[in-house]
Parts: structure tokens; sequence; C-alpha cells
């Protein structure tokens, strides 16, 4: 499969868990499958087609997110402001009760995919490599 442009990286634990990236130039949400027998993280994750208004409200909220990293990378704001700067708080407030528990897999349409993610080197953002995967890749057991 061709590299893919990740949007958003909503959890990071020792790589990308869940977020939206294109799956064949389509935006999906992605997470990361928790593999029980190694009590880790590996690289095989679940995707699924995300609706447009769901996109919408995320991409907004992770622009949000964008602006409050920026500043905090200059030391403009402190982590106590996490994620979001003053003058965006209400609208990240707004928008986290809009998406409320939606930014999830939906499993009954899943693929299940190997995933590496890496940083492009055309413009720092993140991108991804999906492959194939079979369910014995992994060994977790919901």
């Amino acid at each position: 499969m061709a590299r893919d442009r990740v949007h958003t990286v909503n959890d990071y634990y020792d790589g990308p868990r869940l977020g939206i990236a294109d799956v064949d130039g389509v935006p999906h949400i992605y997470e990361a499958e928790f593999d029980h027998s190694s009590d880790e993280y590996g690289d095989t994750y679940f995707v699924s087609p995300i609706d447009e208004s769901l996109l919408a409200l995320v991409l907004e909220d992770w622009q949000i997110w964008l602006r409050w990293d920026s500043a905090f990378k200059r030391g403009a704001v402190t982590i106590e402001s996490h994620p979001a700067l003053l003058e965006d708080r209400e609208r990240h407030e707004a928008l986290k009760i809009a998406i409320g528990d939606r930014l999830k897999v939906d499993r009954a349409r899943a693929k299940y995919v190997k995933a590496r993610f890496e940083t492009s080197a055309e413009d720092g953002g993140t991108i991804v490599e999906w492959r194939a995967a079979d369910r014995c890749d992994s060994s977790t057991r919901a």
C-alpha cells in the first residue's frame, strides 16, 4: 500500500494510538490494537471510515490543539492550559461535547492492518504506510 497522510493523532503512547488518517486517500479512524500477551501495543491497527460531520469536528479540534502546541513550544503557555489556548477553550469544550465518544473504530466495518508511521520529509507532518495484516499477526484476544 502507498503512504497516506495522518490528519490527527488524538492519542499517543510510544506511537500513534488513535486518530484520523487516510487509507487509500480516504479519511479513516485508526485505533491501535493492544496485545495482551506482551502487555503493550504493537504495529496492528483497526481502521474504519469516518463520516464527514465527525471528521470536520475532529479536524477543527485538532487545529485548536496545534495552536496550543505551537504556543507551548514557544514557551508562551504552560502545560496547565493543555489542550487549548484561553481564546480557544470555549470552542474546544463545545467540540469535545459534540464529538463525545464517537472517535472510535467501528469494528463491524473495520479493516485490520499493520502500520508504520513516520515523519514526512516534505512538510514535517506524519505519514503512515498501511499493510495488510492477518489476524494471526497479533496474539491479542479481546
